[in-house]
């Protein structure tokens, strides 16, 4: 025997609860995935700060590749050593890679550039460090300074008599 049902026990269409559960379910999703365009945004903008570091120190290794080597000075690359210096100290112009810190300091108004010999190691090799505060700007216009980035390139150089 079947049953038909009717009166009150008989259901038709979503109650109140189910609805609100499902707006909340919804909300939820985007929400994620706002925060997720906002996250891939900011990666974005990282990857960029990163490529455009690399290329200036790359830049300056190849500056470092291409110095006289009809000098009497057996290494070259010993002019271009300067200890950590921030842009805000000011570029000495008597500096062989005085135009690349502008351009690298044009790029981040903030950074410290280090051009170094590695710990142990004599002529021929040289550390060039940049270091950056990464920048997020938000839509309003707004700067919103995020985490520290260092960028390290160790290079070796040969030079010919």
């Amino acid at each position: 025997m079947s049953a038909v049902l009717s009166g009150p026990m008989r259901q038709r269409g979503f109650s109140l609860i189910e609805g609100l559960i499902a707006i909340v379910v919804f909300s939820l999703g985007a929400l994620g995935m706002i925060e997720m365009q906002a996250r891939a945004v900011q990666l974005s903008v990282d990857a960029n700060e990163r490529a455009n570091a690399s290329f200036l120190i790359n830049k300056l290794v190849s500056q470092v590749a291409l110095q006289d080597a009809t000098t009497a000075v057996p290494d070259p690359s010993a002019d271009f050593l300067l200890a950590r210096r921030a842009c805000s100290d000011g570029i000495p112009d008597s500096h062989p890679a005085a135009a690349w810190m502008r351009e690298a300091c044009a790029a981040f108004d903030d950074a410290k550039i280090t051009i170094a010999r590695p710990v142990g190691v004599g002529t021929g090799f040289l550390t060039i460090t940049l270091e950056w505060r990464g920048r997020y700007k938000m839509n309003d216009g707004a700067a919103v300074i995020r985490d520290d980035h260092r960028l390290d390139i160790t290079n070796r150089f040969q030079w010919q008599s």
